[in-house]
């Protein structure tokens, strides 16, 4: 320990780049559903100890990415379609809190419009779809600015984004689709901002949710 009693800060954490890259590996979908998670074969593929790799899993357990089986061992979650009602029942209560939010404090949109934009971008790959539809959504809820739900909103996220890229790859995730569903939902909550009414957003909001996974699970 240093005379000033603090102790020197690492450029980056072990624990958060290890969690960072297994996170990225998973919802890229080269980490697929099901796959062992042997910390010690993580920790030579990424030139670290065991210790750090065992912590980010440990963190992604936390948020529904990882599962740990009967022998301890970590393994990919497996969301299947059925586990998204729960989701969506979680996901439809904080992004309707921050609506509510939003349109109680008449809160600019204007912080949206550039991850609405970028739903706009041709030719973009589906795992990039599926990057730019949560950001938007996270976007929405940080802009109530309620840190502590923006936390918890972000576990339901990286579910919702593992069971995408496990799931059927079409319909209501392909471009222009995305972008005229995500426009609707923009200018929901414009009408909402200016009436003081959240009401009709909340409403347009449950069927954005709900619909596709309908269509999902009548496809299973």
């Amino acid at each position: 320990m240093s005379s000033t009693g603090f102790e020197p800060i690492a450029a980056v954490s072990l624990v958060d780049e290890s969690h960072r890259q297994i996170k990225a590996q998973i919802l890229s979908g080269e980490l697929p559903a099901g796959e062992a998670l042997k910390d010690s074969v993580l920790a030579q593929k990424m030139g670290i100890s065991r210790s750090p790799v065992r912590e980010a899993l440990r963190l992604l357990e936390q948020t529904g990415l990882v599962q740990k089986a009967t022998n301890r061992s970590y393994r990919v979650a497996d969301i299947s379609v059925d586990d998204l009602d729960e989701l969506a029942l979680l996901r439809l209560a904080d992004e309707g809190l921050a609506v509510r939010i939003i349109v109680q404090r008449k809160i600019p949109l204007t912080p949206l419009r550039p991850y609405l934009d970028a739903l706009q971008k041709p030719d973009a790959e589906y795992i990039e779809l599926t990057e730019m539809d949560t950001a938007f959504h996270t976007a929405v809820v940080a802009l109530a600015g309620l840190p502590r739900l923006s936390a918890r909103y972000a576990g339901l996220t990286d579910q919702i984004r593992l069971m995408l890229m496990t799931s059927d790859r079409g319909g209501a995730m392909s471009q222009p689709t995305l972008w005229e569903n995500h426009a609707t939902l923009y200018e929901a909550l414009e009408r909402a901002v200016e009436t003081g009414d959240p009401e009709p957003a909340l409403r347009e909001w449950e069927r954005h949710v709900i619909l596709p996974i309908e269509a999902l699970k009548a496809r299973k």
